[in-house]
């Protein structure tokens, strides 16, 4: 629940996509990119390092402190409380926006607007079989190269997958 809690403010899920996007960095370059004060990006740096989703990174140049993006698996339950409501919001709304700037990039290549895709399926499901999607999805995205993979092609751009499954309302049947 803490953890929820902590996601919940949209400096630190910015400050989370630019170290899972960007790479490592410092306070004071993430306040930068941010638009903000490298002494608020550093309060934020440790809340998330507290609930472990981001870390240290090696030092690359004196004594600055880098920070790297740290995949931590977080699983919400489809908004049960307001906190998880709010910060189901809050990524909802970041992925529409960055949806929105992947469309109107005018600089697409074919090659890659042909491997990206939409899917949506209706489907009859059981809880219990939804839950076993879930968990599929899970262990499947798991073997992806995470974060600033150093192993990664030099074609390899970092890409968004956003997947949702859940009831439909019973008036909406």
């Amino acid at each position: 629940m803490a953890a929820v809690r902590a996601l919940a403010h949209p400096l630190r899920l910015r400050l989370l996509d630019l170290l899972r996007f960007d790479g490592p960095a410092t306070a004071t370059l993430l306040a930068g990119r941010a638009g903000e004060s490298s002494g608020s990006t550093s309060y934020h740096l440790r809340q998330l390092a507290r609930y472990g989703f981001i870390e240290e990174a090696p030092p690359r140049r004196g004594r600055e402190r880098f920070w790297r993006y740290r995949e931590r698996p977080l699983t919400l339950a489809g908004g049960s409380n307001s906190n998880e409501r709010r910060l189901l919001a809050e990524l909802l709304g970041r992925e529409a926006h960055a949806l929105d700037r992947f469309l109107a990039d005018t600089a697409r290549t074919p090659e890659w607007d042909d491997a990206s895709f939409f899917r949506s399926v209706a489907v009859r499901l059981t809880a219990a079989e939804l839950d076993e999607i879930r968990r599929k999805l899970e262990s499947w995205l798991a073997d992806l190269r995470h974060g600033d993979a150093t192993d990664a092609p030099a074609d390899a751009r970092p890409i968004r997958i956003l997947a949702f499954g859940y009831p439909v309302p019973l008036e909406e049947q």
